[in-house]
């Protein structure tokens, strides 16, 4: 037995012994070629090592909490920025609204297939100081958003334009989940509470649901078609402009999603003080309009909750609204604009929205 086991492993032994031999014979015939090969592999190795490095680089530049400035020790709730602590304003309901480039109903579209986020804003009630502020997310913001597979299967992360967040859920509530998820992560973990969404066929009923929003037009981007939209015009809205206003943009210029933000800007600021006007002088009729465009609408809020709410209205001061869009830096990308957002700026509008200086 022992013999038999000596020479099973001799033979082993021999076989190696033979490729080695006979690998290094040929690397000596063919030093030129070996060489060449060699340096392909390390050239190849090395680009590859470059762009992975370039990727992580930039996908960390995205997370609000990377920065080294910033200890979130347990959660978002108690931070240290640059050696202050602060700690998170209890005080505080946050509403995400999403606008969807869609017509007709809401409905499940399937993963990967539904309509992308054309406005992205979320609405920021500040109890303890009395105040909202609206900010508004750039849809062509590089951030990281999760994507799914077409049964649904979360893919993890990777970063591309904020808008498609919506785009890889399922149309309904994954999606809206899908956005809500990637703006908390740019909050850097802190929790929106609830979100509505609506696409195109809402915007005659959302503008008559307070008599007509009332806006000062901020530039001249309209007036070629619709000459009442100058700037500086003091407009009502209707269903003739309405969906122009919100929504056209020349897609032949780069950055034109900044302009149109603008107008958006003068009708969520607007809106926020007629809608507060509206529910105060008649709580029970604005539900009862709101559920009349229900298929064109989608949110967590429930009814209970939105009794609460418009009572929370009624201690906030809607004199003064406040809109902010994140500091950043437009890019011309491949395919589309692309919009990077200012990682110290940013963190320094998140502790003043949402955090009291211990």
């Amino acid at each position: 037995m022992n013999t038999k086991g000596s020479g099973k492993h001799h033979r082993h032994r021999h076989h190696r012994h033979g490729v080695f031999y006979r690998i290094r014979r040929w690397i000596r015939h063919n030093k030129k070629w070996f060489g060449f090969c060699s340096l392909m592999i390390i050239g190849i190795l090395g680009i590859g090592s470059y762009l992975l490095y370039g990727s992580i680089k930039r996908q960390s530049a995205y997370h609000v909490i990377s920065n080294n400035s910033v200890d979130v020790g347990t959660g978002y709730r108690n931070i240290t920025y640059n050696g202050q602590e602060y700690q998170y304003n209890n005080l505080i309901t946050t509403i995400l609204v999403i606008g969807i480039d869609s017509t007709g109903s809401i409905e499940r579209t399937g993963y990967t297939a539904a309509p992308r986020a054309d406005s992205i804003n979320l609405v920021v009630l500040d109890e303890y100081h009395s105040k909202v502020t609206i900010v508004a997310f750039n849809r062509s913001t590089q951030t990281a958003i999760h994507r799914y597979t077409l049964g649904g299967t979360d893919r993890g992360t990777y970063v591309t334009y904020l808008c498609y967040a919506y785009t890889y859920g399922d149309g309904l509530e994954a999606s809206c989940e899908n956005v809500v998820t990637a703006i908390e992560d740019l909050l850097g973990g802190i929790q929106i509470d609830d979100y509505i969404t609506t696409n195109v066929s809402a915007l005659p009923y959302i503008n008559s649901l307070v008599g007509g929003v009332t806006v000062t037009v901020p530039n001249d981007d309209l007036v070629d078609e619709y000459p009442e939209l100058s700037a500086g015009s003091v407009v009502t809205l209707d269903d003739s402009n309405i969906e122009a206003f919100l929504r056209s943009r020349d897609t032949n210029t780069y950055f034109s999603n900044d302009d149109r933000m603008e107008r958006q800007s003068a009708f969520m600021t607007a809106y926020a003080g007629q809608f507060k006007t509206c529910i105060s002088e008649d709580l029970e009729g604005m539900w009862t309009q709101i559920e009349q465009f229900d298929e064109y609408a989608l949110t967590s809020i429930t009814k209970s909750q939105y009794i609460s709410l418009a009572n929370l209205l009624g201690s906030i001061d809607f004199e003064e609204v406040d809109y902010y869009t994140p500091e950043g830096e437009d890019v011309v990308g491949n395919y589309h604009d692309e919009f990077y957002i200012d990682e110290d700026a940013w963190m320094e509008k998140i502790i003043e929205l949402f955090y009291i200086e211990q």
